[in-house]
């Protein structure tokens, strides 16, 4: 396993499961979001927004993801997804990722916008200080 560098502080191994595939063979291009969305609730939960969310109803809402396609992935990979963040706004911040192959082949990379959200209240709020703090210290900023 290579080390992991700035900006990605989180990883997760994922192995490719067989239904995950297309009938071209190779991994479906949705399944891609759905490692990024796997790690990226590993990081919420280190930064306390799935604590939040669950006590006072602040969480995140997903404004905005990409996915850049680099290599195709077949059955029986086994991948790891890393994660970091490399903005903190008002309201928002963003994460990038990185999928790497057994071989540490970059095969896909993508971003992700969080907004802050009260679910209770239907609109954005601010980052707290708390989850701006959270993610420093797991940045190691």
């Amino acid at each position: 396993m290579s080390p992991l560098h700035p900006p990605f502080v989180l990883e997760i191994d994922i192995p490719v499961a067989w239904g995950e595939q297309d009938a071209f063979g190779h991994l479906n291009n949705v399944v891609q979001f759905r490692y990024f969305e796997n790690v990226r609730m590993y990081f919420l939960e280190q930064i306390g927004v799935l604590r939040s969310h669950q006590e006072q109803g602040i969480g995140v809402i997903l404004a905005t993801t990409t996915c850049q396609f680099l290599k195709p992935v077949i059955w029986p990979m086994h991948l790891r997804v890393r994660t970091g963040c490399t903005a903190i706004g008002n309201t928002s911040f963003t994460l990038v990722y990185e999928v790497l192959d057994e071989h540490d082949d970059v095969v896909a990379t993508g971003s992700s916008v969080q907004v802050m959200y009260d679910y209770k209240a239907y609109h954005k709020v601010p980052v707290t200080p708390e989850v701006r703090r959270a993610i420093a210290d797991l940045q190691r900023l």
